[in-house]
């Protein structure tokens, strides 16, 4: 099972990123072969935010628009969707409350345990070192 982060859609939507084509590919590859990738609730709605940030976007969407871009990658493009577990607390407090763990990648604990319980093998995003410690076995940079 495959899965993406959410600065993967974000590029992909972006098409004045320079890395909007290799993100895109990613993405297309995912709308292609559904079956075989998975996202996370959690990864959507940083999209949505993403999506009507204007520092992020130079045209921001609307609410509308975000929402139903959020919408078919939910409930349309036949990708299986998956949202954090609360049996996973315990575990992730476990990681979060290591004396060295920067806060700055609680999201990304989150991230990397709900993935890791939902058997993904291979995560797609840019932060590769944001997840490595996550036990997801393959943590891939498609940008760079």
């Amino acid at each position: 099972m495959n899965s993406l982060d959410a600065n993967i859609l974000v590029y992909a939507a972006n098409s004045a990123a320079p890395e909007h084509a290799k993100a895109l590919g990613v993405v297309n590859t995912m709308l292609a072969h559904p079956a075989e990738w998975i996202l996370a609730d959690q990864v959507l709605w940083e999209f949505y935010k993403a999506l009507r940030h204007p520092k992020i976007l130079q045209r921001p969407r609307t609410a509308i628009q975000a929402a139903a871009q959020i919408r078919f990658l939910r409930e349309q493009s036949g990708v299986v969707c998956c949202s954090y577990e609360t049996s996973l607390f315990n575990a992730v407090l476990a990681q979060l409350e290591r004396p060295r763990f920067p806060y700055q990648r609680t999201h990304d604990a989150i991230l990397g345990a709900t993935l890791r319980r939902q058997g993904v093998k291979v995560l797609y995003t840019r932060n590769e070192k944001d997840f490595t410690d996550s036990g997801i076995p393959k943590v891939m940079n498609p940008i760079d």
